[in-house]
Order: structure tokens, then C-alpha cells, then sequence
């Protein structure tokens, strides 16, 4: 069972490109060695300050799943970096 989210989130103090990839980096590498998902960033990739963020997680049922992507989703918005737009979790 495969269950994606897709996260919107603005950097207010992010000043180039540069600085907005630094804070995408750490963030991602954080959430895929902390939890089982796939992320990578879809929209906006010549923002300075704003961007869309997919997750993805697969398991043998979508509660397993589901769970995982609402864990990795909170912990991306726990980041002081930046702020949450919108979350979106659907299954597949």
C-alpha cells in the first residue's frame, strides 16, 4: 500500500536560492534517515521562497503507511526554517 503527501512550505528568510537549497538539504536528509519515506522537492525549484515537498511511503497496509508520512510530515513542520502552508495525505 503506497501512501504520498505533499507539503507546501515558505522560507521568510531565505534571500537566494542558495540558502533555500541548504535548508532543503538538511531537512531531507533528516526525514529520509529518520523515517522510511522518499522526499524530494516538486514545485517551485526556482523560488527563493517557497516550495512543495512530496513524501511517499509504502508498506503492506496503508495504516502502517500512513502513519510514517503523518510522523515525517510533523517533523518537517517542526523546523524553524521555514513555514507550513498547506499538507496534503492521500492514498494510492
Amino acid at each position: 500500500m503506497i501512501v504520498r503527501a505533499e507539503c507546501e512550505f515558505h522560507l521568510p528568510l531565505s534571500h537566494s536560492l542558495k540558502e533555500k537549497r541548504s535548508v532543503l538539504k538538511r531537512v531531507l536528509n533528516r526525514v529520509k534517515q529518520k523515517y522510511n519515506v522518499s522526499a524530494a522537492e516538486t514545485n517551485y525549484q526556482d523560488k527563493w521562497q517557497r516550495t512543495v515537498i512530496e513524501l511517499v511511503s509504502a508498506s503492506a497496509d496503508y495504516a502502517a503507511a500512513e502513519a510514517e508520512i503523518y510522523r515525517a510530515v510533523s517533523f518537517m513542520e517542526s523546523f524553524p526554517e521555514w513555514e507550513p502552508v498547506t499538507s496534503r495525505v492521500e492514498r494510492l
